[in-house]
């Protein structure tokens, strides 16, 4: 195995992943405090940057998930994101809870009912708790309503 294959990054590059990472976050909070694209594109690309030179960090991966179900509005790749996210760190319970936000904004209320339960098992954060709780009971209203409509247009 080389030195810098996945499973043993070698220091220097962890450490530029890490400036990269650094720089893409500084990118999406001008991008949203000035609600300007082309700022989020560049975190995007940074975030990019730092998986490349770190294949392991997780955290580059979650923000970059974050990012875009949050700003970009591009829940395939947050759902990917935060699935490598957890691969990596599987109880990372925050990832579950983005990744969940991703697969409603996808309108797969299914995954995202299983990832908020598997979230409230794991997560310990009372407001994102509080939040999972309520996310959780509006979307268990929307199937069972989707599911009764269903059930009069058969009959």
């Amino acid at each position: 195995m080389t030195k810098n294959s996945a499973s043993q990054t070698s220091w220097p590059r962890r450490l530029l992943a890490r400036f990269y990472h650094l720089r893409g976050a500084t990118h999406r909070h001008w991008g949203n405090a000035n609600t300007d694209r082309v700022e989020h594109e560049r975190a995007v690309d940074d975030f990019s940057r730092a998986v490349e030179l770190d294949p392991n960090y997780a955290e580059a991966y979650f923000s970059r998930g974050v990012l875009y179900w949050r700003e970009l509005r591009n829940a395939y790749r947050a759902i990917r994101d935060m699935t490598r996210v957890l691969e990596l760190a599987p109880h990372w319970a925050e990832a579950l809870f983005n990744r969940a936000m991703a697969y409603q904004i996808r309108g797969d209320h299914e995954q995202a009912i299983a990832d908020l339960e598997q979230y409230l098992v794991e997560g310990h954060n009372p407001y994102w708790r509080d939040s999972a709780e309520h996310q959780l009971s509006l979307l268990r209203e929307l199937v069972a309503e989707r599911k009764a409509r269903r059930a009069c247009a058969s009959s």
